[in-house]
């Protein structure tokens, strides 16, 4: 049988992220993996892409931000009410606070000594701002190539015991791939 992923991330960030850490993983039990970046598009163009998903009874992830949600579970909640259902809550992944913890998440002492940032035992609290300002002069002009850097570096253990939530999403695909 063949069997597909999509994953639905807010922005480029959370694509190159999800790229290289995620997906391989997820290629271990599907034969296809999409990712579509749904930031700029329309409410109902997301509705519609997960009822399409849906209909070729595909898997999916649906990954956000907490941003100013007080927990998880409201946050799930309200992105269910806001699809009006298309999404299922339990195929919603949420990043807390921002996907930039996550990067961070994964490096370890060393490999933060590396590229000249400091290594922080627990990321839970990362937004974009701060992750700007703990970037090393060198990258001050390119974000981008920072965070390439991070993920050349990342490890998958030190991440999940930096970030509860990154630890949630490992967990959840590590049970699917048991499951599989």
């Amino acid at each position: 049988m063949y069997r597909r992923m999509h994953v639905l991330v807010e922005g480029r960030d959370d694509k190159e992220f999800f790229k290289a850490v995620v997906v391989p993983i997820l290629e271990e039990q599907y034969d296809h993996v999409q990712i579509w970046e749904y930031a700029g598009k329309t409410l109902e163009k997301r509705r519609k892409y997960v009822t399409s998903i849906r209909a070729m009874e595909a898997d999916y992830l649906f990954v956000a931000d907490i941003n100013s949600s007080p927990c998880v579970t409201q946050k799930k909640s309200d992105l269910v009410e806001r699809h009006n259902g298309a999404i299922d809550a339990n195929n919603v992944i949420i990043v807390v606070k921002e996907i930039e913890s996550w990067y961070l998440a994964g490096l370890g002492d060393e490999q933060a000594q590396e590229i000249g940032v400091r290594s922080d035992p627990d990321t839970n609290d990362i937004t974009k701002e701060l992750f700007r300002h703990a970037m090393p002069k060198q990258f001050e002009h390119s974000v981008v190539d920072f965070m390439a850097e991070i993920l050349n570096r990342f490890d998958l253990d030190t991440a999940k015991s930096k970030n509860r939530s990154f630890c949630y999403l490992m967990n959840l695909l590590e049970a699917r791939l048991r499951k599989a």
